[in-house]
């Protein structure tokens, strides 16, 4: 638990800061009120990466200890006019990932339980409502985790399998990483496949937030936030394209708003001046082209407790223009897991 004065020197940071239920002691009536004057926006979790959610959704199960708290919470936020984000996890749902015809595996059939196939329609139909369903309470936006693929030796599914291999005039059943990776045209082909179902997904999540704006009394358009993962491990931006399968000016194209979640699998951001930091300030210029065309670039990191963590983001953001942060205090439920999968050898 942090100290609750580090809350107001957060806020009084300006950073948004994500919480969980649990991170909060008090009712959200008294938490409100205490930090209200401090609190321009400010974000709940509304569907974590145990695949549950913390309102009464009719689509995915439910952690009903925690309905209360949350509809009291937005409700506050939107009386007090404070910006209102909720957050959401994807293709990371470990209630979902239970059932292996969704997992996501790699060539030698090595399942991830906590991770879901990007290449599922139902999946997208299934996240589209859970966007409708927190689109309908009073929030200005959401915050999407978990859009992407695990590394480039994702997914070798059958479904995966059987689209690809014939692209690449291979038997489903033969299809493997190597195979790929030997022929320079076939493994952009892979790139192309992936991305294109990557960015498929999060125009279904895209469509279901303007539908959920027209049966709701929002002034402005529901925004959804896309985490795009930026590490060294997996070549900074560059890298990030081939391994997760994101396309950065595609994201503009469909959800205008970029959540660039800052080495998580790294325990440390470089040092301003170092090589290291010239090389991640050089790997964020495309946030120069994404703003220009009217897009906004936030940058997130998990685990800021405290304030000089946020002034070397804030100090970042300045560097390459980017002027929104935010965290959480804590890391993920299942983050042991996910960086054991995402940097694992293959």
């Amino acid at each position: 638990m942090i100290m609750e004065i580090n809350y107001r020197e957060f806020f009084m940071q300006k950073m948004l800061i994500m919480f969980k239920p649990e991170d909060i002691e008090v009712s959200a009536k008294d938490f409100i009120s205490t930090y209200a004057s401090y609190i321009e926006d400010v974000g709940i979790v509304g569907k974590g990466p145990d695949g549950y959610a913390l309102y009464p959704s009719k689509t995915a199960p439910v952690k009903e200890e925690h309905i209360d708290f949350f509809e009291e919470w937005v409700r506050l936020n939107d009386a007090l006019d404070i910006h209102g984000v909720v957050g959401m996890d994807f293709y990371t749902d470990g209630w979902f990932a239970r059932d292996p015809k969704y997992q996501t595996l790699n060539d030698q059939n090595v399942k991830m339980e906590h991770q879901i196939c990007p290449n599922r329609e139902e999946f997208w139909q299934y996240g589209a409502e859970i966007v409708k369903e927190i689109g309908s309470y009073p929030i200005n936006e959401i915050l999407l985790f978990g859009t992407g693929f695990i590394r480039d030796h994702f997914c070798f599914c059958e479904r995966c399998r059987n689209e690809f291999a014939p692209m690449v005039d291979q038997e489903p059943d033969r299809l493997s990483y190597a195979y790929l990776t030997e022929n320079s045209e076939y493994h952009e082909k892979w790139h192309e496949f992936r991305s294109g179902k990557v960015h498929t997904g999060l125009q279904y999540l895209q469509d279901a937030a303007i539908e959920s704006d027209d049966t709701s009394d929002r002034e402005q358009p529901l925004k959804i936030s896309v985490e795009v993962l930026l590490d060294p491990e997996t070549g900074l931006s560059e890298g990030a394209k081939s391994e997760y399968g994101y396309d950065y000016a595609r994201i503009g194209e469909i959800t205008k708003n970029v959540l660039i979640n800052l080495f998580p699998w790294s325990p440390d951001i470089p040092t301003k001046g170092s090589s290291e930091y010239g090389e991640l300030v050089e790997s964020l210029y495309f946030v120069n082209e994404f703003t220009r065309r009217g897009g906004r670039a936030s940058l997130f990191r998990w685990g800021v407790t405290t304030v000089e963590q946020l002034q070397e983001l804030k100090t970042l953001g300045k560097d390459v223009g980017i002027d929104r942060i935010v965290s959480t205090f804590h890391y993920p439920s299942d983050y042991s897991r996910r960086r054991e999968s995402a940097i694992g050898n293959y």
